[in-house]
C-alpha cells in the first residue's frame, strides 16, 4: 500500500469509506456506547489523518486501524473513568433487521449465547477470538494489531474455538432434547 503514503484527502476518504464500519464494531466492542462510538470512530480517523504519512504497510490496514481503536478507546476510559469492559454484539447501523418474528428471536437468542461465551473469555482469548472471527482477521494481523507473538494469537485462538465448539455442542443437545420432548 505504497500509495497510503501520501497522505491527501482522496486516500483518508477511501481508507474511511473502506474501514469505518469496521473502525465502529472495534470501537463498541472495546466497551464504548453507541451514544459515543461516532464520536470515537471520528477520533480514530483524525489520528490517522496525522498518522497517515507514518504508515509503513508491514502491517495490514485494519490491524493498525484497531491499533489505533485501541488507544483512543482506553484513552477516552481514562478519561471517563471507566474500568470496565462491556461486549455488544453489533448489527453495523446500515443493515436491515431479521424479516420475521421467528428468525428475529432466533437471532436474538444466538446473540446472547455468544455474548455470554465471549463474556467467559479471559480478556485475551476474547479480542483474538473476536478478531479472528468476527472480523476475519489473520493470525500475523492480530499479533501486530495486538503486538502479541503470532504463537500466542495462534493459542489463544485454538482454545476459544475448543470452548465455542463445547458451547455449540451442549446448545445443539439441548435443541435436540427440547425437540424430541414437543414430537411425544
Amino acid at each position: 500500500m505504497n500509495r497510503v503514503h501520501r497522505a491527501d484527502r482522496r486516500v483518508l476518504e477511501e481508507i474511511y469509506r473502506d474501514h469505518a464500519a469496521f473502525v465502529w464494531r472495534a470501537v463498541l466492542r472495546l466497551g464504548v456506547d453507541e451514544a459515543t462510538a461516532e464520536d470515537l470512530v471520528h477520533e480514530v480517523f483524525l489520528v490517522v489523518q496525522r498518522r497517515l504519512a507514518d504508515y509503513d504497510g508491514r502491517a495490514s490496514m485494519t490491524s493498525w486501524l484497531y491499533g489505533i481503536a485501541r488507544g483512543v478507546t482506553a484513552n477516552h476510559r481514562r478519561g471517563r473513568g471507566r474500568a470496565a469492559r462491556r461486549l455488544q454484539l453489533v448489527v453495523p447501523p446500515d443493515a436491515e433487521p431479521a424479516p420475521g418474528p421467528d428468525q428475529h428471536v432466533a437471532v436474538g437468542e444466538a446473540a446472547d449465547m455468544v455474548a455470554g461465551f465471549l463474556e467467559s473469555l479471559d480478556p485475551g482469548k476474547r479480542e483474538v477470538f473476536e478478531l479472528a472471527e468476527l472480523e476475519g482477521m489473520r493470525g500475523p494481523e492480530i499479533a501486530a494489531a495486538l503486538g502479541v507473538k503470532v504463537d500466542t494469537v495462534y493459542s489463544r485462538l485454538r482454545e476459544a474455538r475448543l470452548r465455542f465448539q463445547r458451547l455449540a455442542d451442549r446448545h445443539r443437545r439441548a435443541e435436540a432434547r427440547r425437540m424430541q420432548r414437543r414430537a411425544r
